[in-house]
């Protein structure tokens, strides 16, 4: 072939590749925006709002419950230039998951070849996980965001051999310690492979560089995170620490968390396949030499794996904990990458395109594309659409009525209620009961609004509602919402009082 049709052919797959990557962007950045302000603030979302809100900073951060300190500050100046809308608020973690993608594609034209990169840019694009936490108030988004960076930042380096980048590098690492907590994991990945690869002269360099961030993270930790830290958190999450009582407990306590791993990340069947195609990619990296991939992977899992046994990070825990690990997705949808381009490579220049085409068409009925197509245009996960049910009161809300506040609704109910104060009870806890409704007021209230958001369904809070009230109330109105609810009581007039005869008053 000559020069020139060779010149051809290389224009073309150019263009494909620019048109793909384009497609790609803008499919992933549609999902990211498709009802970013229309989607009611559940529990989590809510107090970050409510610190977000409040007039100073140093307010704010007192009452951020171990957000981040630059992601709430962030927040709050933008509160105060833009108000305080769903769609102002979740802005900034919408910012961090595109800048996701831009930093994953660069990342990974440094260590895989363009179709490998375009299916990683995909996989991140188009994950459900990826696209919720992008539209989410909380600080998740970035912690992918800074994870890459620092990763990015760190291969750009090592190409340099040295010569340029070191500022940016600890400029990123010193800044994202600050939205990210879990950035701590990271950096000594990228430190470790720095120290290996590159040249022996460079070293002091790259100690000074880990000094920087040893002290931006003790910095951190001394004016903001020791403070923050919340005995109940920790308590919620102890059952997701290790088991260290022996070898087969611990077998026990690993088995269901990499399950649930896997599980979270790739979907239902991801826990057979992701595994599968995990090791292709680590078998196709370490033959092309590019070995230091497994630990910009196996490296912060293994430190965050390490705090747990601390019981200072939960890892891959229950009840969606794993969002804490979303720092770790875009690598690992990278490696995976890797690994399926080359199976498919593999088998289709042995032509055993026919098991090629049929592996790909079995990934793709495991993928379940049409349900992650509605979560990522309208997400289910914590769907709590309290806001109409707080509409709803404030319109038929009666001077003498009392209001009960569910524990996981306070935070939401404060958000989005602007009516009159006349009497609200704030759940204390998800257990509570024996609620004195007449409190001390000379006239007890005859009508009790019980609202709540996150419980897992109408029964149980029917079942709280009897325990919290007992037998004196009775149910007189249900108003039901996605993961939300509002129940309006009578009191019951009770029977009256049976008269006795009275004798002489007793002696002193």
């Amino acid at each position: 072939m000559n020069v020139k049709g060779r010149d051809h052919i290389e224009f073309r797959l150019r263009l494909l590749t620019g048109l793909a990557v384009a497609l790609i962007f803008g499919v992933g950045i549609y999902f990211r925006l498709y009802e970013l302000g229309g989607r009611n603030l559940w529990t989590d979302e809510a107090w970050v709002a409510l610190a977000a809100m409040q007039p100073t900073a140093a307010e704010a951060l007192a009452a951020g419950q171990s957000t981040p300190p630059f992601y709430l500050l962030t927040l709050w100046a933008m509160v105060q230039l833009w108000g305080h809308s769903e769609i102002v608020l979740r802005s900034l973690s919408w910012l961090f998951g595109v800048g996701t993608l831009f930093l994953l594609w660069r990342l990974s034209r440094m260590l895989v070849e363009i179709p490998a990169a375009l299916l990683a840019l995909a996989a991140a694009a188009f994950s459900p996980i990826m696209v919720y936490y992008s539209k989410e108030l909380k600080q998740y988004s970035g912690d992918a965001f800074f994870a890459v960076l620092a990763l990015w930042l760190a291969e750009r380096l090592r190409a340099r051999q040295g010569r340029r980048g070191w500022l940016a590098l600890a400029l990123a690492g010193v800044v994202g310690l600050g939205f990210s907590q879990p950035l701590i994991f990271t950096l000594p990945a990228a430190g470790a492979v720095l120290w290996v690869t590159l040249p022996q002269a460079q070293r002091p360099r790259l100690a000074g560089l880990g000094g920087v961030w040893l002290l931006a993270a003790a910095g951190y930790y001394l004016w903001f995170i020791r403070q923050e830290i919340n005995p109940d958190l920790v308590a919620y999450w102890t059952q997701d620490f290790p088991d260290l009582s022996g070898l087969l407990p611990f077998l026990r306590w690993l088995g269901p968390a990499l399950y649930r791993y896997f599980w979270y990340f790739l979907g239902e069947w991801g826990v057979i396949w992701g595994p599968l195609l995990l090791a292709a990619g680590i078998v196709v990296m370490v033959r092309r030499g590019r070995a230091r991939v497994l630990l910009y992977l196996g490296g912060p899992l293994l430190l965050a794996f390490g705090a747990a046994c601390l019981h200072r990070y939960p890892f891959m825990a229950h009840y969606g904990g794993n969002r804490l690990m979303l720092f770790s997705a875009p690598v690992l949808y990278l490696l995976m990458a890797a690994g399926g381009v080359g199976v498919f490579g593999r088998l289709w220049r042995r032509r055993q395109r026919w098991l090629a085409l049929a592996l790909t068409g079995l990934l793709l009925v495991a993928l379940n594309l049409r349900a992650g197509l509605q979560e990522n245009l309208s997400p289910l996960n914590n769907r709590e659409e309290i806001q109409p049910l707080v509409a709803y009161l404030e319109a038929n809300l009666q001077p003498q009525d009392l209001i009960y506040v569910y524990y996981f609704a306070v935070s939401p109910f404060k958000y989005y209620y602007h009516g009159p104060n006349p009497g609200i009870c704030w759940g204390r806890s998800c257990v509570e009961q024996g609620l004195n409704p007449a409190g001390k007021a000379r006239t007890p209230p005859q009508r009790l609004w019980l609202i709540a958001s996150h419980i897992p369904d109408l029964k149980y809070l029917r079942q709280f509602a009897a325990k919290l009230l007992g037998p004196g109330w009775r149910e007189a109105a249900c108003f039901t919402r996605v993961g939300a609810a509002l129940l309006l009581f009578d009191r019951q007039p009770q029977a009256a009082a049976v008269k006795t005869p009275t004798g002489p008053l007793a002696p002193p």
